[in-house]
């Protein structure tokens, strides 16, 4: 995140510094935007087209995300193979 607007309550992110966080590029994240995905909390100060993004809500939002794993993921005994089945392996499974 290169620019930081410090403010008296905080600082903010930019629509680019926001692009970069979430791994999308700047016209994805104005197209989520229009069409009402969901963000984080964002401010758009009266008269300006640009956007700032609260650091800290924008943590709190990507917080909410986070993925435990409880139990690692059972293995089949034989895992399938790769391509078209044989005919054998299609009138097996029927």
């Amino acid at each position: 995140m290169s620019t930081e607007y410090s403010m008296e309550q905080g600082k903010y992110y930019t629509d680019t510094d926001i692009a970069g966080l979430l791994g999308i590029s700047l016209g994805r994240l104005r197209n989520k935007l229009s069409a009402g995905n969901p963000l984080p909390p964002r401010i758009q100060p009266p008269g300006c087209r640009g956007r700032l993004w609260p650091c800290n809500a924008v943590h709190e939002w990507l917080d909410q995300f986070i993925v435990t794993v409880v139990d690692p993921v059972a293995h089949d005994p034989q895992p399938r193979r790769r391509g078209r089945p044989t005919k054998q392996e299609a009138r097996a499974r029927r």
